[in-house]
């Protein structure tokens, strides 16, 4: 399912925990990592270097100024490629390498096209100074890219139970297949939470996912619980001790293309395990 998995890498720690999840999934599914690093065209083009160029532009050359900047930029994403390398090579999972230079969410996009799924840190060179929000590139490529996205957390844990947040959905649906192939692969059980206030509605749904996993081998369980989604997903986390939450991009809600579902990025933000996010 997972033949080739995207890791855009920074400097940041947290890239290189997006790598090494890769390489659990990698060495279950037989899989190929490519590992992307990109030159960020807004640090070389943007107001702020224009801006820079121009105060400085009675002491050093503007062309020379751009150019130094490049060549720290390229230095640095070969020296974190040459991390992601050393990882995989340690690990005995192939690996590809590219540099590209453009807005780094677009180039992440494109480049999934050719993959099965993007891992990527929830933060990236930047995450000394993030708030409560996500990495703007992790957020602006989970809106926009069709493929699924491991969202890794500040620190590597093995994968050794599973959590599927499980509505009735399309989306929902495609969490619960991704759920379990990754549990059925790598021999790992698989727990299905829904959350609704009407117990005979959520026990239908309950039915109808035990129904969808009828042909994979592997151990399962389901829970239904009442109240806020979002709480009682993050406290079975925590309770339960799951190291990978996997969930649809949208519920049922009316969401439109460019917004996430506020549940799914709620969760995303607050949980501390990976989350799988399908669409």
């Amino acid at each position: 399912m997972f033949k080739t998995i995207l890791v855009p890498i920074d400097t940041s720690d947290t890239s290189l925990v997006a790598v090494d999840y890769a390489i659990e999934l990698s060495k279950s599914f037989n899989s190929e990592i490519v590992g992307i690093s990109i030159i960020d065209v807004k640090k070389l083009a943007g107001p702020f270097m224009r801006d820079l160029g121009t105060s400085i532009g009675g002491m050093v050359p503007y062309a020379d100024f751009q150019q130094n900047v490049r060549k720290f930029l390229e230095d640095t994403a070969r020296a974190a490629l040459d991390e992601l390398e050393g990882k995989c090579n340690s690990a005995n999972v192939p690996c590809t390498r590219e540099i590209k230079e453009g807005v780094v969410s677009r180039e992440i996009v494109e480049s999934a096209k050719r993959c099965d799924m993007i891992s990527m840190g929830m933060a990236g060179e930047h995450a000394f100074w993030r708030d409560a929000l996500l990495g703007s590139n992790l957020e602006s490529v989970a809106r926009q890219t069709h493929k699924p996205v491991l969202v890794t957390p500040e620190k590597y844990k093995k994968i050794t139970k599973i959590l599927v947040a499980y509505d009735g959905s399309s989306f929902s649906a495609k969490a619960l297949k991704a759920g379990a192939d990754i549990a059925q692969q790598m021999h790992l059980p698989l727990t299905v939470i829904t959350v609704s206030d009407d117990k005979k509605s959520g026990e239908n749904i309950l039915t109808q996912a035990t129904e969808n996993l009828k042909d994979y081998d592997i151990t399962h369980d389901k829970m239904l619980e009442s109240g806020d989604t979002v709480n009682n997903v993050l406290s079975l986390c925590g309770k339960g001790s799951y190291d990978l939450l996997v969930m649809g991009a949208y519920g049922h809600s009316k969401i439109r293309e460019l917004i996430l579902g506020s549940a799914t990025i709620q969760l995303m933000r607050k949980a501390n395990c990976p989350v799988l996010l399908c669409r």
